[in-house]
């Protein structure tokens, strides 16, 4: 669990690096909130633009919001090394995404709010928006994710980032 602190130095970290603005924009520009995209960004990486996920002798995870090399954007982007000097496509593609995601979650749970809707976005991140809908069908949509918490944590993160935000740090 990330702690009020780490988050700071993160959000002052996206700052300095000037992720915070691309992510929020893209965030934006997709209809949900910054700070939703600024926490995708925390449990990935702690937001830094960096390859992850080494597996099999390569990375597998591309950028800041760590976009997996079995789509092309990310292999190219990782081999090429635009992920370090022209990261925008990459978190376009993530918020896209993520878009996609909630419209998903929407649509297969219509009553829900939007809180409920981001976390089972944010667990489909991890796990893919299928099976996120199928663990939310019986009860967590966490029940596969990487230490079966995912959502809960982006939701936690995304909260602290939104109380910092908020007290203007």
């Amino acid at each position: 669990m990330i702690t009020k602190k780490e988050a700071l130095n993160q959000l002052h970290s996206l700052r300095h690096t000037g992720f915070a603005e691309k992510l929020k924009a893209q965030a934006a520009a997709h209809n949900f909130p910054g700070p939703f995209f600024m926490a995708i960004a925390s449990r990935e990486t702690n937001c830094i633009n960096e390859l992850g996920d080494f597996q099999h002798g390569e990375f597998h995870g591309v950028g800041i919001v760590q976009i997996d090399i079995q789509h092309p954007i990310a292999r190219q982007a990782r081999d090429s090394g635009s992920w370090k000097t022209n990261p925008d496509p990459l978190l376009e593609f993530g918020a896209q995404l993520l878009a996609n995601n909630i419209a998903q979650a929407r649509h297969a749970f219509p009553s829900l709010g939007d809180p409920q809707l981001l976390k089972i976005a944010a667990s489909g991140y991890n796990c893919g928006i299928t099976a996120a809908i199928k663990g939310a069908q019986h009860g967590d949509s966490d029940k596969v994710t990487t230490r079966k918490n995912y959502g809960r944590d982006v939701m936690t993160r995304m909260a602290l980032f939104e109380e910092l935000i908020a007290e203007d740090n």
